[in-house]
């Protein structure tokens, strides 16, 4: 699929969800929608015909599949999805063009990730956090969903959970790409938890593993930075971390915050945890410089 569509736009989500039950020549203008959104954007209904091997007929039919009523509307919504897809490319240039030194830049970052800091902070009430750390505890399984930036706070927190649980703790989508992830899913019960990790752009794969879990009858437990993140909408507990960058597409500066306050708080519940941290030390004491 193309960088441009990537993330979970209404478009994207259309062609994903009738791509299995395309026709051959739906298909393939469909394919020719994903590769090239930017020149698709500027043509008539003609250009993708001809550029994707079909026929006006096709190309019409394959619009309508996707539940819009004419050409007109789907350029309409492809201009939708290249808008989100390109609006932090606009930022940054606009970001990089303005007048200020390095240092300025490199300032106004860290007051970024400091305001997001406080955002998460103000955002946080007591009866969802204490249902998170008690769905964590509970759970017979705990499985990580997260990519992209989202990616190293699942590693962070894998780390993290794994030491202090008694559940197993897997990174579902680590290292492999999506059907590992899915066949870890496949396994997932009600006494099971999964912990779904997305900030804008939002990942679709992260999605897609939420909702697999969610229909299987897991908890789903979403670090996102806002109500509006699609996770949210379908998330049990949901603790919130604003991702807000003024140069780039986003900054997991206070996801990683909240993952690393879920393990402290996890840490102090657990009665043995001292021995845990104590037997991790020891094991590792001629690692250690000093």
């Amino acid at each position: 699929m193309s960088q441009g569509l990537k993330p979970t736009t209404d478009l994207s989500n259309r062609i994903a969800r009738v791509y299995p039950s395309l026709s051959n020549g739906h298909r393939r203008a469909a394919d020719f929608v994903l590769q090239q959104p930017l020149d698709v954007a500027t043509m008539t209904i003609e250009g993708l015909a001809e550029g994707s091997g079909t026929s006006n007929a096709t190309v019409t039919r394959f619009v309508r599949a996707l539940g819009y009523g004419n050409y007109g509307e789907f350029r309409v919504a492809l201009s939708s999805a290249l808008k989100f897809a390109l609006d932090p490319v606009d930022s940054f240039a606009g970001a990089r063009s303005a007048a200020g030194s390095t240092f300025a830049t490199f300032v106004d970052a860290l007051s970024d990730q400091s305001a997001n800091l406080q955002a998460a902070r103000d955002a946080l009430d007591e009866a969802t956090t204490t249902r998170a750390i008690e769905a964590l505890l509970k759970a017979r399984r705990v499985f990580i969903a997260a990519s992209g930036a989202s990616h190293h706070v699942a590693s962070f927190l894998e780390d993290g959970l794994a030491l202090y649980l008694d559940a197993d703790v897997t990174f579902a989508s680590s290292r492999a790409g999506p059907e590992r992830a899915i066949r870890h899913m496949l396994s997932a019960r009600p006494d099971d938890l999964v912990v779904a990790i997305s900030v804008p752009r939002y990942s679709r794969t992260t999605l897609d593993l939420a909702s697999f879990a969610k229909k299987r009858g897991s908890t789903l437990l979403a670090l996102t930075d806002g109500p509006t993140s699609p996770l949210a909408n379908i998330a049990d507990i949901t603790l919130f971390a604003p991702a807000r960058n003024r140069l780039l597409p986003n900054s997991p500066t206070a996801i990683f915050a909240l993952a690393d306050a879920l393990i402290t708080a996890i840490a102090r519940e657990r009665p043995d945890a001292v021995e845990a941290l104590k037997g991790l030390s020891e094991s590792l004491l001629w690692t250690f410089h000093h």
